[in-house]
């Protein structure tokens, strides 16, 4: 029959407090103060030692130590009862730090500095990732979140998650949580706390072509007359995207005072625009008559140029109802679902870059980082292309 060790036999006792109490250890090696402490990241008791050898040196006889000895474990078994780890100490002290508790931290960051839609990715990312770490492993510390369950949470958002139009999530928007996942494993190691991003070893899917085909001149033409008996405003919110390469929540984010007919030019303030720099884009003729005839004028300065119904307003009009009325329009006019509101933009930079204006000037307008992100839009289909080639290309031979 075997023998059960004394430490061994006393751990049932100790496994709730996670913790196995400080004693003394004499032996041929020195005299030592052992305790056991659960590891966070291994959830196993691990040994702990102090060694007494200097102590010793300072009392004349082993009694008077013992009695110093004797209180430096009594002291350390009440740290230890109040749920005192030294794991929690020094340098890696961070890397147990409950992940919710990193999240609200890193979203507390993020909301002082990054622009509110960014902020709000970042948040509904976290508030996704959160709730489901919390069904699968709650109060899981930050170091502990490995590969294989970042893996598993992709597969949960790709496969039982739906899109935000559709039945299922695009290849795409998987990409962009893993990219904003990756951004957040990122500022935990830059807090020390993690070691590792996981994220960034997520595999992209391949991106499906956009579901967005360019508008020609007769539906453009179409739009017009539809619009300018029912909204000319929401038309000159158009004419904005395709003439002045305007984004559409850029448009939204439009003062009064933004705008100079005088000068013919419109300033994309840096808290509207999309790479957070203030810009200067240029006006057509027509577009600078069709504000002129909103008399803005008459309005505060600080008021929003496209509010509620369009109209100038102290209120900021949302995306919602634009997209909302544009698929009214599309459905009445009976136009194809790929053509959508974003694509008169895609149909600016197509039909400049075609008509011979330089792909730099075009970059510039379009506010892109790169001129290789400008000559993307060249690859879309032109629907007059046939007509274009049978009328210029050039003979094989003159006769």
């Amino acid at each position: 029959m075997s023998v059960q060790s004394p430490r061994l036999a006393v751990s049932t006792a100790y496994s709730a407090a996670n913790y196995l109490p400080a004693t003394l250890k004499t032996n041929k090696s020195g005299w030592i103060i052992e305790y056991y402490v659960e590891n966070p990241q291994t959830q196993i008791l691990s040994r702990k030692m102090i060694r007494l050898k200097r102590l010793l040196m300072r009392y004349p006889s082993k009694m008077e130590a013992r009695r110093h000895i004797n209180n430096i474990i009594v002291a350390l078994n009440m740290k230890l009862s109040t749920g005192w780890n030294p794991y929690f100490l020094g340098e890696d002290s961070r890397l147990y730090t409950s992940l919710k508790k990193v999240t609200e931290r890193y979203l507390e960051e993020a909301k002082r500095n990054t622009r509110s839609a960014t902020y709000r990715s970042y948040a509904s990312f976290v508030s996704i990732f959160i709730e489901w770490i919390e069904k699968v492993s709650p109060n899981i510390y930050s170091s502990m979140v490995t590969y294989a369950l970042v893996a598993k949470f992709m597969d949960y958002v790709y496969n039982e998650r739906k899109g935000r139009k559709t039945e299922v999530m695009s290849n795409r928007t998987y990409n962009n949580y893993a990219k904003t996942g990756s951004a957040f494993f990122n500022w935990m190691i830059d807090k020390c706390y993690c070691k590792e991003n996981h994220f960034s070893k997520i595999k992209p899917k391949k991106k499906e072509d956009k579901k967005r085909v360019l508008i020609p001149e007769e539906t453009r033409e179409r739009i017009t007359n539809y619009l300018l008996e029912k909204s000319p405003n929401y038309l000159l919110m158009l004419k904005l995207m395709y003439n002045s390469l305007i984004r559409p929540k850029e448009i939204r984010g439009l003062l009064i005072s933004d705008i100079s007919t005088v000068k013919g030019q419109i300033t994309v303030q840096k808290e509207v625009a999309k790479n957070g720099k203030e810009r200067i884009v240029p006006m057509t003729p027509d577009i600078i008559e069709d504000f002129v005839n909103l008399n803005l004028k008459s309005y505060v300065s600080s008021c929003y140029v496209f509010g509620e119904d369009f109209k100038p307003s102290k209120t900021k009009l949302t995306d919602f109802f634009m997209h909302k009325y544009w698929a009214k329009m599309r459905k009445k006019l009976g136009l194809p679902e790929e053509m959508q509101q974003y694509s008169l933009r895609d149909s600016g930079i197509f039909e400049m870059i075609k008509s011979g204006i330089d792909p730099l000037s075009v970059q510039q307008l379009a506010d892109h980082h790169s001129l290789e992100m400008t000559t993307i839009y060249a690859k879309h289909l032109d629907p007059n292309l046939q007509k274009i080639i049978v009328e210029n290309a050039p003979k094989f031979t003159q006769n």
